[in-house]
């Protein structure tokens, strides 16, 4: 596994650490008895950056978020990682498919240098000619192998980037959703609060400090 099938793959794993930081932000959430519907963001760029192999990690024991800010500022910090790698898987899949259409180019050229080096070979009248034919002919079928390999290679790894981006693109859309769930599921305490109001302990998770 080399070349650029080789970095898609590595690029595809590589996402999967900020997808399962994602379920441990969710699992410290609910631990702090969040509602699950001001978690969803995290949830769903889990399951999609892990291709749901994080699903039991959302609701792993760990210590209780202590704060809705602590929340906010871990989500925004997942969105910039995730926004970060998108733009790199963006940029990888960019020049993949710039050296696939130099592959192409070059397995063209190549078909064409060996139909000419056959047509030489055929008309030769004498055994340097022929032999000057055959070395053509030669360098072309290596160039063409060279030129196939490198179609293939960037065939296989655009599969994987592509599938990659995808992912890395639904998971920031949900990140980025975080502080507008919250704020909703919250929508009630939230107001209260901006009017001055005091909640009692149970409300500690948006406030940070209970209420005397």
């Amino acid at each position: 596994m080399t070349g650029w099938t080789g970095q898609a793959y590595l690029l595809a794993d590589a996402i999967r650490e900020p997808g399962f930081a994602c379920a441990a932000v969710n699992a410290s959430a609910w631990c702090a008895r969040v509602d699950p519907e001001a978690t969803r963001g995290l949830v769903g760029a889990a399951l999609a950056l892990t291709s749901g192999d994080a699903g039991k990690a959302l609701w792993s024991a760990a210590d209780p978020c202590p704060d809705d800010a602590t929340l906010l500022a871990s989500a925004a910090e997942l969105e910039g990682a995730v926004a970060e790698l998108l733009e790199h898987a963006r940029g990888m899949a960019a020049t993949c498919r710039e050296a696939l259409e130099a592959a192409y180019a070059a397995a063209a050229a190549a078909q064409a240098a060996i139909a000419a080096a056959q047509a030489q070979l055929a008309s030769a009248g004498n055994a340097r000619a022929a032999a000057a034919a055959e070395s053509a002919l030669g360098a072309a079928q290596a160039a063409l192998s060279a030129a196939q390999a490198q179609i293939a290679d960037c065939e296989a790894a655009l599969e994987i980037l592509d599938e990659t981006v995808t992912r890395l693109a639904h998971a920031l859309n949900c990140l980025r959703k975080v502080p507008g769930d919250l704020e909703s599921t919250y929508e009630e305490p939230y107001a209260h609060i901006r009017d001055g109001g005091k909640l009692p302990y149970e409300g500690e998770f948006l406030t940070g400090t209970a209420a005397a």
